[in-house]
């Protein structure tokens, strides 16, 4: 009998690459990643004063683009998931996302563009084609997070992560060829991070989609689809705006301490940069968060819509803990080689202390396991707690400026505060939502039958 020849070193390692889990979390790295790496090559390639406006237009988009438009990425993950798993039109689901998202987008860009003035005096130093760029980033970031929440919500990660991976590739490799060529500018630049999103959303409409991997649900799952009503518009519009409202305030959390400390350290540029720099530096952890968090949403949505609490509350604690080992290991690195790492591989022009990193990248720990608890309210249809709980941190990291306290010291303890305060009040409607508190509590004071059951997320009928 003749056998086939073994398949050779380069066949099994992209045989490795092609498997949608690894690809998934090499693209959603690469693209999380490509932020930093573009403030490392600036740094590296550019004169500080042509730099300065780039990192403000980083945050900017992400705190802008992110904090208005990821939800429609976690929401129309949310729908889809939904209505394949009860077995409603996905037709339909989309088509309210898409006309939510339309009057969003259009309100956000009408309010950045009333804003111009002061965005451009104050974060881009005048730099008006820096503003134009923040426009074209936000345009992009509104397009690629509904196609991603398509994909995303019918399971289909393969596809998922080839964008992530088109959104890394279009922003890192015409910045480092701009560098390497001396051809860099702050326009030029700019230009390039801002165009990434939008390259995205154009390839996810031309990637293979797999078949969809949902199946018609039997038993006492079958009841509790046939009893559940297809979402309404008003009704997705609500849990959008809750939603919408959550996640900005959750920006707003990650991205408002190094826009206020930088704002107060406007007359010191080295530092300015450090400091965005150490930023980008400690939230790298968030890396882990990306390719555990796209897999979920529509897993725990499919898992609330049929009933299955203990499913829900069980991979909720265990992506957690995968976060908590992930922030400390942050943070032990931070420590080590932090500061090394800031000046050598960042190209920050000052040093921070290793103290400060730590402080950071424990903030990053908590927004970490705060993300993965949104993405259990959210498969609850619990967006109101979203909404609150991020804004709790807001308001905790508010108090934190109002005190008269070095920039610096600002920098640590707030963000620290804000995202423990999130994360306290989102574990608390976790474990109240799925039962987690009969769990929780010893065998003898359970009720009869099974520990933690809760009732299904079943909407009434309108």
């Amino acid at each position: 009998m003749v056998t086939a020849p073994a398949p050779g070193r380069g066949t099994r390692l992209l045989s490795l690459l092609n498997r949608p889990v690894v690809l998934l979390a090499a693209g959603l790295g690469l693209s999380a990643a490509a932020g930093s790496t573009f403030i490392a090559v600036v740094n590296h390639s550019m004169p500080v004063d042509q730099v300065r406006p780039l990192p403000q237009l980083y945050f900017l988009l992400s705190a802008i683009g992110t904090g208005m438009f990821a939800a429609f990425e976690q929401e129309m993950t949310r729908a889809v998931s939904r209505a394949l798993a009860l077995g409603h039109s996905e037709a339909e689901v989309i088509r309210h996302q898409v006309r939510n998202a339309a009057w969003v987008g259009i309100g956000t860009v009408a309010i950045v563009c009333a804003a111009s003035p002061f965005i451009t005096h104050h974060w881009f130093y005048g730099n008006w084609l820096v503003f134009v760029e923040l426009v074209i980033g936000l345009a992009g970031i509104w397009a690629s997070f509904l196609v991603r929440g398509v994909l995303s919500g019918r399971q289909q990660f393969r596809s998922y992560a080839i964008t992530m991976v088109v959104e890394g590739l279009a922003r890192l490799l015409p910045s480092i060829v701009l560098a390497l060529l001396g051809a860099g500018s702050t326009w030029s630049q700019g230009l390039v991070f801002a165009l990434g999103s939008a390259i995205a959303a154009v390839s996810g409409l031309f990637v293979a989609r797999a078949p969809i991997p949902f199946e018609s649900p039997q038993g006492a799952e079958a009841e509790v689809a046939a009893n559940s009503e297809p979402e309404t518009a008003n009704l997705a519009a609500v849990r959008l705006a809750r939603l919408t409202g959550g996640v900005l305030a959750g920006q707003v959390l990650m991205y408002a301490m190094p826009l206020v400390v930088n704002g107060r350290l406007a007359e010191q540029s080295k530092l300015v940069i450090a400091v965005g720099s150490a930023v980008g530096l400690t939230r790298l952890a968030l890396l882990i968060l990306f390719p555990l968090q796209a897999p979920l949403l529509p897993k725990l949505s499919a898992a609330a819509a049929l009933g299955r609490m203990a499913e829900v509350r069980r991979m909720t604690a265990l992506l957690s803990a995968v976060c908590v080992a992930a922030g400390l290991a942050g943070i032990a690195g931070a420590g080590l080689f932090g500061p090394w790492v800031l000046t050598s591989v960042m190209g920050a022009p000052v040093s921070l202390s290793a103290a400060l990193l730590m402080e950071l990248a424990t903030g990053t720990l908590f927004l970490l396991v705060a993300n993965i608890l949104q993405s259990a309210l959210t498969a609850l249809n619990r967006q109101q707690t979203v909404l609150v709980a991020w804004s709790l941190g807001v308001v905790s990291m508010f108090i934190v400026f109002a005190v008269p306290l070095g920039p610096l010291t600002t920098a640590a303890v707030a963000s620290l505060v804000g995202p423990a305060v999130t994360m306290v009040v989102m574990a608390w409607d976790v474990l109240r939502t799925t039962g987690g508190w009969h769990a929780l509590a010893p065998a003898a004071a359970q009720p009869e039958g099974e520990p933690g059951k809760a009732e299904p997320v079943v909407e009434p009928a309108k």
